[in-house]
């Protein structure tokens, strides 16, 4: 009977053959997880602008609303429009803040608009400005963090948090328009010249450090023309 020899071999990997394998594992271990994590840190940095993004056009949208029917006096009585506030800033008409009244109604909550004179019933008196953690109004030029307020006479509302910039300027109408300085706007004959008013502002994600530079704000600019007060 024929015998078969099964001869086995007892050669392996060499050590210099196992470390080149394992490094090549490692590099393509590496490579999956650089690419998981830049693709979640992309999404979490979408998903983070995307919030910042609705929040300032919600912003812009109240604003808008409101601010086209600034002056609004259909009883011409008084005066009614932008106003100066000497004792608190953030009641101003100027770069930082913003500051207007209307008669829209007369406080009977009903569904109707019924304007009756005066600007002491809700949202007839508003005004619009930033402020740090202290409550503090922060200028137009600091890029602070800082909360967009909406105050009505009873308290200030937050409309939009994570805001590092927020700038106002107001036009009049002549033609070409001129831009009305904030240093002169410190009396009503100055204010009653505005007819438009542009809005900047500057929202930040919140976490900033995940992101780069360049993603971490976003920034909307409009103008509104005010109609009730047009020539």
């Amino acid at each position: 009977m024929a015998i078969t020899r099964i001869i086995k071999s007892e050669k392996g990997f060499t050590l210099i053959e196992l470390l080149v394998a394992l490094a090549i594992l490692g590099g393509i271990l590496t490579g999956v997880v650089f690419m998981f994590t830049s693709t979640s840190r992309y999404h979490t940095g979408q998903e983070m602008m995307v919030e910042v993004t609705q929040n300032i056009r919600a912003a812009k949208n109240l604003m808008v609303d409101e601010l086209r029917s600034a002056g609004c006096n259909p009883d011409t009585v008084g005066r009614i429009g932008f106003e100066i506030n000497l004792h608190d800033e953030r009641f101003d008409t100027d770069d930082d803040s913003l500051h207007f009244t209307r008669d829209i109604d007369n406080g009977d909550n009903d569904q109707f608009y019924e304007p009756d004179g005066d600007t002491n019933d809700p949202n007839e008196d508003i005004s619009y400005y930033r402020v740090d953690a202290g409550g503090n109004l922060l200028p137009s030029n600091s890029t602070a963090i800082g909360t967009l307020v909406r105050n009505t006479g009873g308290g200030g509302q937050v409309v939009v948090d994570n805001v590092v910039g927020l700038q106002f300027r107001y036009f009049d109408a002549s033609d070409p328009v001129q831009e009305i300085l904030p240093g002169t706007m410190t009396k009503e004959s100055v204010l009653s010249k505005i007819r438009t008013v542009e809005v900047t502002i500057t929202g930040q994600v919140q976490n900033p450090n995940r992101v780069s530079l360049a993603a971490s704000t976003w920034t909307q600019q409009f103008r509104i023309r005010i109609r009730n007060l047009s020539d």
